[in-house]
Formats: structure tokens, sequence, C-alpha cells
């Protein structure tokens, strides 16, 4: 069915003015069998001959052109337009006809409409070792994040009377890749919370690899293998040893991928388990964690990007091994290193999308992370309305972590509107497991909810 609507697309197709004299000429012999006029026949033949000639006209050209097409900038963000050039080439010996052309793109992007491509001289072999080519752009509006296709090049072909239209897809597709929009996030120590409600104390960490040289007294949070058992002796209470290297030059974020945590349910379209909808709010948590990723290598910290793929418990995800066991999908998460990993880091962000996961838990996913060395470092996650085994899993993660932030994800909020009740109770369960945790609207700004201070905020 496909290969004859592509063979039906690819036939000449008559234009307003076509149709209208193959009506001219079917209502000419039909009047010439009502009237019994015979003279009307030569009219009414010569009439429906004109658009048939002119289709197999258009038909005959081969139109032997290449195209080379170049995006700049190469990686575009979010809602950013991108200038699409285009190289065209005639091989041919023939000038190539007056047409009017468009670039093919795949729905999320919005490209400029019809233009005229001019003649084209045919190619001299002798002259030339490769044609001029003939230099066409046009702008791209990228509206959202991902790997797009753009292309082929489609050649509308007329005859001179604008009798028939035939549609020529020459070339081949070019992908453009659209990142997150990412935000330069304020520069500041990080204070990382321990401990829950009016009991939380903070530290700072000032950068990468700084050494704690100070015992302190141990707080609800905090990890059983940072206890100093000699300073405990000596003080007669549980003492945290800080006088080693801790392991703050790497660092965890966090991502909510589950399609369920935004309010969705996954469209398939191809790969199982992958969902392709769009999500205002998952696209801002997008953002989020690229921009979190990116302040991170600019501090010099080692990020590990983890997402609900790695913490897949009950999922479509799951594969069925010999014997119809259930098997986990191995590891999907990124290292992502400072000095160079800001390009990869984003070409990553673009791919990611949401996916079928019904049941995560994310202490498996921190776990498996090749960031752990001993406790874990640093965490911030961003996430959507977890469901309570999940919630519950990621607010116990943070008693073996160095340092916990939550970003809670909800829909925009207006001026004095407070955050939805599962929102809230979302960061009371895992402030109560040693998170900092915030509901952040999605209509705020990244910079204002990284940067933000009070009672109810966290400073990073």
């Amino acid at each position: 069915m496909r290969a004859l609507a592509a063979l039906l697309s690819r036939l000449p197709r008559p234009t307003v003015r076509g149709w209208g004299l193959l009506v001219t000429g079917a209502a000419m012999l039909v009047a010439m069998e009502v009237l019994q006029r015979r003279e009307f026949s030569f009219v009414a033949l010569l009439v429906l001959a004109l658009p048939v000639v002119a289709a197999i006209g258009v038909s005959l050209y081969s139109a032997p052109l290449t195209i080379e097409r170049r995006f700049d900038p190469e990686l575009a963000p979010a809602g950013s337009d991108v200038s699409v050039r285009l190289l065209v080439r005639n091989w041919g010996s023939l000038s190539s006809p007056e047409a009017a052309f468009f670039d093919r793109v795949s729905g999320p992007l919005e490209a400029a409409g019809r233009s005229r491509l001019p003649r084209m001289p045919g190619f001299r072999a002798s002259i030339h070792d490769a044609p001029v080519p003939l230099s066409l752009g046009y702008r791209l509006e990228a509206r959202h994040r991902g790997r797009h296709a753009v292309g082929p090049f489609v050649l509308l072909l007329s005859d001179p009377f604008a009798l028939v239209v035939r549609r020529l897809a020459i070339g081949t597709t070019d992908t453009l890749t659209v990142t997150p929009s990412t935000t330069l996030l304020p520069r500041g120590a990080v204070r990382l919370a321990t401990g829950a409600g009016a009991d939380q104390v903070s530290r700072q960490l000032g950068g990468a690899g700084e050494q704690d040289v100070i015992s302190r007294k141990y707080q609800t949070g905090d990890s059983m293998r940072r206890v100093n058992w000699p300073a405990t002796a000596r003080f007669g209470e549980l003492m945290v040893r800080q006088d080693d290297q801790q392991s703050d030059q790497n660092s965890i974020v966090l991502l909510d991928t589950a399609a369920a945590s935004f309010g969705l349910e996954a469209q398939h379209d191809g790969a199982p388990g992958t969902a392709h909808t769009f999500s205002a709010e998952f696209e801002w948590a997008v953002s989020m964690s690229a921009s979190i990723g990116l302040h991170l290598l600019a501090e010099g910290f080692h990020v590990q990007l983890v997402t609900s793929a790695d913490a897949v418990v009950d999922s479509a995800l799951r594969t069925r091994g010999p014997g119809g066991s259930a098997q986990h999908p191995g590891p999907v998460s990124t290292r992502f290193e400072p000095n160079g990993g800001e390009e990869a880091l984003l070409l990553h962000a673009a791919q990611l999308d949401l996916i079928d996961a019904w049941e995560t838990d994310f202490r498996l996913a921190l776990s498996r992370s090749d960031a752990v060395v001993g406790e874990l470092p640093p965490v911030f996650a961003v996430v959507g309305q977890l469901g309570d085994a999940s919630a519950q899993a990621l607010a116990s993660a943070a008693r073996y972590s160095s340092g916990a932030v939550a970003i809670v994800v909800t829909e925009p909020l207006s001026p004095g509107v407070r955050a939805p009740r599962w929102a809230t109770g979302l960061c009371e369960v895992l402030e109560a497991g040693g998170w900092s945790a915030q509901c952040v609207g999605s209509d705020e700004a990244p910079a204002a909810a990284w940067g933000a201070t009070g009672a109810e905020r966290f400073v990073l």
C-alpha cells in the first residue's frame, strides 16, 4: 500500500487550470452527443489532449541534480532559527527548467514556503571538473528538541502552461540536531542540606575535590561510611570524618524520563517503550538537567547523567530472555568529563525521550553509576510526579550521598498559587529522607530556580 502511494505521489497531477481543461473537454463531448454536433469532437479532443501531453512532457525530465545541505548552526538550541544553505548542482548536459522547490521537514520543524529555482546551465566536462553550484537558502524554525530529518529536496516541475505539476524528490535526508535550551546558571557556593525540617544543616562545596579538615557531629542523612570512629570514641558521640578527600569531583544528574511522571501515555513508533509525545514539563526538566550538567562541568565536576531507563523495575523496556525470564536492559547513563564534555552532554540530552516505566528504583540506577566510589557524590535530581514506591526509593538514596538536591517539576504556577498537593507531598517525602527539595513550575526560569534563596529554597 505504501509502495503504491509512493508511486502515485511521483506521477504528475493536474493543476486547477488542468482540471478545468479536462472538465471542459468532457463537457464538450457530452454536448456533442446531446446536440449531435460532430464539430465539437475536434475541439474536445484537443482540450483533453493538452493536459495529457503536458503530463508526458513533465514525466520525461529526469532531473540530474545533486543537493548538498548545510546547517548554521550545526547544533541549534530549541526555539532558535537555523539557516539552511543548499548547494544545487546540475550534472545534466541540458539546462534545468525553472521550477519551484521546498525542503521536506519533519513535523516539529517549521520551514519556509516554496521558493523559485532559477534555470541552471548544463554541465560541460570539457570546461569544468564539476558543475558550478547554485546556492540557495531558507530559514528553519527549530521549535522542539530532538534529532529531526530534513529533506529530501522536492522539485515542483510544471509545463509552460501550468496544466500539470510533478513532485520530484531529489537527494537524501540530513539530520538536524536540536539541543535543549540551556541557561547559564549563577555561580556560587553549593549548599547541600542534610537532615530534614528545622534540623537541616548545610555544608558548602567550594570546588571539585576540596578537603574538609574538621570532624563534626553526625547528622541525619550522613553516610555511615563517613563515621570517624576514633573521634567518636574520644568525644563520646557519633562523629563524621571530614579529613579525607571527598568524592566531590564527581556528580550525578538524575532525570525522570517516565511518561507517567508527566501525566502522559507513551505513543509508540518503532522501538518498544519509546514515547514521542511532547510535554512542556518534560522539556523543561530536560533543559534544567542539561543546564545543571553544563554548570557542574564548568565548575570542574565529572557529570554522570542517569535517567529512568537505568532504574526500570517494571516497564515496557523489559525484555524476555531464554525460557521467558525477564531481563533488565543494560545501563544507558553516560559520563561526561570537564573541559570538553559540554557538546557531548548536549548531544545526549537532545536524544532523551520519555519511556513507559511504571515503577522505577532510583537506588538501582545510582548504584550502577560508574561515578560511585565509596559513597555517592552529590546528586541533583529533576523529577515529575513519582509513584509512592519510586518516591520512597529515591528518598532513601540521599543517605548514601554527600549531598542531594531535588527539583520537582509541576505545571506552570500562577503568582500566589501553591504547588499541587502531589508535588508538596513528594517534596516532604524527599526532605524526610535527607534531600533538599523544591517544587518548581515549568514556566519558571531555570536560573531563578537555581539561584533563589529563602527558607524553602536551595542555594547552588
